[in-house]
């Protein structure tokens, strides 16, 4: 089964470096992105940013299927908030069955809403240590990396999700 990982996801681990461990973790071959949230992971390229090469040269892009594209249209007339790479991901893992990988707590929501399987951040952190290809201690200093990166805020109680 495939994971469709959202730019924010792809981004915060392209600035780090460590594309490499959601491939340990899901399968090169189960990871990828939809087209859109790979036309969202270009544009910092306009801009000076490089990390986005590290994704664009190591994850690949699925192609949507017919019934995907029927859901996404039917999705974009809701009044979501939804970025389109957000919205093409949830389509795609409604009609094939994949799941779906953000941090973004409002599409996390609407995907399970959807009736869509979701991995957060912090599930993805967790697997890394639970799964025994990295440490606690490695996935922390991996953390830190991510706050520092992605100028990411992670409370105590979101800490202890990860770590506990």
């Amino acid at each position: 089964m495939k994971v469709l990982l959202d730019s924010d996801v792809l981004s915060m681990f392209a600035k780090i470096d460590q594309i490499s461990l959601l491939k340990e973790l899901f399968g090169e071959e189960r990871i990828a992105m939809t087209p859109r949230v790979k036309d969202e992971i270009s544009i910092p390229l306009e801009y000076g940013y490089t990390f986005s090469l590290r994704i664009l040269s190591e994850i690949s892009t699925v192609i949507i299927s017919v019934s995907a594209l029927e859901i996404y249209n039917a999705l974009t007339n809701h009044s979501t908030g939804l970025g389109r790479g957000e919205l093409e991901s949830i389509a795609l893992c409604k009609a094939e069955g994949y799941i779906f990988a953000t941090n973004d707590k409002v599409a996390r929501r609407f995907a399970e809403e959807e009736g869509v399987t979701v991995l957060s951040l912090q599930a993805i952190l967790r697997a890394l240590w639970r799964s025994g290809l990295k440490s606690r201690e490695e996935v922390k200093s991996n953390l830190e990396q991510l706050k520092e990166a992605d100028r990411l805020v992670i409370n105590n109680e979101v800490e202890e999700e990860i770590f506990d």
